[in-house]
């Protein structure tokens, strides 16, 4: 480990010197894999974040030549470029701090140092047009290749096992271009999924500011919420079987012991499940995590938890208990508009909630094309460390992909530099890393950065109201229950709430168990408050240090639409 970085990091862009963790730390491993950055995400995922800003006529192919001009890797985590978001919103009619309130929430960060360069004369001509099209239409043709590529990458995936260990290697880096063509969808729907809200919520005004993150809403069929309805499905399958109750109650390793030989019912049907959603996991942004297909207990530890849950706490329920609350809030937005303004206002929530489902579909498809890479490379690593190779499975994702070839051939030279990088790969996860970092000034070496609990956050008191980001509406009072990782995920109860460091998608079957959740980052505009408004889950994102503020235990109102926590009574 260097002193100044880690082997996988990248200089900061000089251009765009902003960088956050924020909208970043909910999707991201912590720290990502040395083989997730070097066969994903630097050559692959980087540059074609930066295509979509440049098919979204955001910016030219020329502005964003350094590769960290979107995103960058600072002490092995993933970093948002701020300062390029920033310039997308501005070039899109909004401001800095309208895309910051989006999507990051981001009071402490670096102010917005405005150049001439950020606008671009012959970009802004084509902006009208660009806008026009982002209120208005009902398709958006990328995704959809996007999404059939995705499909076809997966239902044509090879026999693995018949393989040779070249073969895997070459199946794993055969799929990454198609990785890179389907940030096109993931960009231009998170980019395009501001600008509704913004236009809606300038319209509004100050006085009914606070009625927006209710009437965004419901979007209807976003992608990354499927996969909740279909474990619920799943979970009422189990409800109602006594054997399979029972089975669960024994304990979640007892159920995965006979997936291999169980058949029909339920076990059919979670093999299905699998068939359609085993690309899905926690953090799933990295090639080195595990999905539900390569960890089927992530899954069933979440069927477990819901069928606790009584028929009348389905998704649809939770979704139409908030339906009515959606429509008093538009009734209320739209009061005194006249028919134009109104039409103009509805439209505006329309495409707010069109883009996010797109930015969702946008997402599937990276995730689903990175998990066909993932199995390939799972099946290479049982193959090295049963023959010697590597100490064990999992370690084939601290190699690089440069290292990759010589592994499959069955080099054994690099496991001394393997079991040490692990080593300090590991020591990264224990950092406490700066939230912003600007690029115009040195990048703290990591010997400076304190480590995890270092910096106390001091615990909330009885009467005090804390302020995070709205993000989906709701108001629920109950009791906390801290859970910092999804192999945690046994100790929550149903009806409690739900408070988290962050939360990406494949967490949001969780958000059914709870009354609310709270986190320490995220946004309106992050993936899993889209998921969260989907399944109708009030949610408060954006508190930093939530998960030390709390215990497990303690009393609390959730007022999702104002962002708000009022703590009842602590433990």
């Amino acid at each position: 480990m260097s002193e100044k970085a880690w082997l996988t990091d990248t200089d900061p862009s000089t251009r765009f010197p902003v960088f956050t963790r924020l909208n970043a730390a909910d999707v991201m491993a912590d720290p990502i894999t040395p083989l997730g950055a070097t066969m994903c995400w630097i050559p692959n995922v980087l540059p074609g974040w930066a295509s979509g800003y440049v098919e979204d006529v955001c910016f030219t192919a020329d502005e964003l030549a350094e590769p960290s001009s979107v995103a960058g890797f600072f002490y092995g985590y993933l970093y948002v470029n701020q300062s390029s978001v920033r310039v997308l919103g501005i070039r899109k009619g909004m401001t800095a701090d309208i895309i910051d309130t989006i999507f990051f929430n981001s009071p402490g960060a670096p102010v917005h140092v405005s150049t001439p360069s950020d606008q671009n004369e012959a970009l802004s001509a084509a902006a009208p047009a660009r806008a026009g099209w982002v209120l208005t239409t009902s398709k958006f043709e990328g995704a959809d290749e996007d999404a059939a590529i995705a499909d076809r990458l997966r239902n044509e995936r090879p026999n693995l096992r018949a393989m040779s260990n070249r073969g895997l290697v070459a199946r794993a880096r055969s799929v990454m271009p198609f990785e890179r063509l389907a940030w096109r969808s993931e960009q231009i729907g998170s980019s395009n999924a501001a600008v509704g809200p913004a236009v809606a919520g300038s319209m509004l005004g100050a006085d009914k500011a606070h009625l927006l993150v209710t009437i965004l809403g419901y979007a209807g069929e976003v992608e990354s919420a499927a996969p909740t309805y279909a474990l619920w499905s799943l979970s009422r399958t189990a409800r109602n079987s006594a054997e399979i109750s029972a089975l669960f109650d024994s304990g979640v390793d007892k159920v995965v012991a006979q997936l291999p030989t169980a058949t029909g019912g339920f076990w059919s049907d979670f093999a299905a499940f699998i068939g359609e959603f085993g690309y899905r996991g926690p953090s799933e942004w990295d090639l080195g995590t595990e999905s539900w297909e390569s960890k089927p207990s992530l899954a069933l530890a979440l069927i477990d938890r819901m069928r606790l849950l009584g028929d009348d706490e389905s998704p649809s329920a939770n979704q139409a208990a908030h339906a009515a609350a959606t429509d008093k809030a538009m009734l209320e937005a739209t009061e005194g508009m006249d028919a134009a303004t109104e039409a103009a206002f509805r439209g505006a929530v329309g495409s707010a909630r069109r883009f996010a489902g797109w930015r969702e579909s946008g997402k599937s498809s990276c995730i689903k094309i990175m998990n066909e890479a993932r199995m390939a490379l799972i099946e290479l690593g049982e193959r090295l460390a049963a023959a010697g190779v590597i100490d064990h499975s999992r370690q084939i994702f601290i190699a690089l992909d440069t290292e990759l070839d010589g592994l499959a051939l069955g080099a054994t030279h690099l496991r001394e530099a393997l079991r040490q990088r692990e080593t300090d790969w590991n020591a990264l996860k224990d950092l406490e890393v700066p939230t912003f970092l600007d690029g115009s000034k040195s990048i703290p070496p990591i010997s400076s950065l304190p480590r995890k609990g270092d910096n106390a956050v001091a615990r909330a008191t009885v009467g005090s109201v804390l302020n995070g980001a709205a993000a989906s509406q709701g108001i629920v009072e109950g009791r906390a229950r801290v859970v910092l990782g999804t192999d945690a995920i046994g100790d929550f109860q149903p009806g409690e709430i739900l408070v988290a460091p962050q939360t990406d998608p494949s967490w949001t079957p969780l958000f059914m168990v709870a009354s609310a959740v709270i986190v320490n980052t995220g946004s309106m505009g992050s993936h899993a408050m889209i998921v969260a408004r989907e399944l109708g889950i009030p949610c408060v994102a954006g508190l930093p240090g939530a998960t030390q503020m709390f215990k497990s235990g303690d009393l609390l109102r959730v007022d999702g639409a104002k962002g708000t926590i009022e703590v009842i009574e602590t433990v």
